[in-house]
């Protein structure tokens, strides 16, 4: 389970660093390295790395996050429709937080809707993992 949190952000924290070279955490990295290796100009209209970049990135987010919930707030599978709506309203709150000078970004009504589905998709694998501990 705990996986399911660590590579999603890895995994995303790879392609933030590759792509997106203006976000924060991008930044420092380049200053503790001492070099950047970005590819935001080259690949920029790219349709599958825009894709990547703009929706991918955030269903990572929301996977990772229905995961580390389940495991914070417990590993039953009565909470998941909590554990659910808690990770889909932080999503969807953060989102909508970027029309506000509190957070960078762009507010995108589809990346709602793409973490929504990958917050779904966590759960459908949160109870297929369950199903087959209780069968064992």
């Amino acid at each position: 389970m705990v996986l399911h949190c660590v590579i999603p952000i890895l995994v995303g924290a790879v392609i933030y660093y590759l792509f997106s070279p203006n976000v924060i955490f991008v930044k420092w990295l380049d200053k503790i390295i001492g070099c950047a290796i970005h590819f935001d100009y080259i690949l920029e209209n790219v349709l599958l790395v825009r894709i990547i970049r703009f929706y991918f990135l955030d269903m990572l987010w929301g996977y990772a996050l229905v995961f580390a919930l389940y495991l914070i707030l417990g590993n039953n599978t009565a909470s998941l429709k909590h554990i659910f709506c808690i990770s889909f309203v932080f999503s969807a709150f953060m989102e909508i937080l970027q029309l506000t000078s509190f957070a960078n970004g762009t507010f995108d009504f589809m990346d709602i809707f793409f973490e929504f589905l990958a917050e779904m998709f966590a759960v459908f694998i949160i109870k297929k993992i369950t199903l087959e501990e209780d069968k064992k």
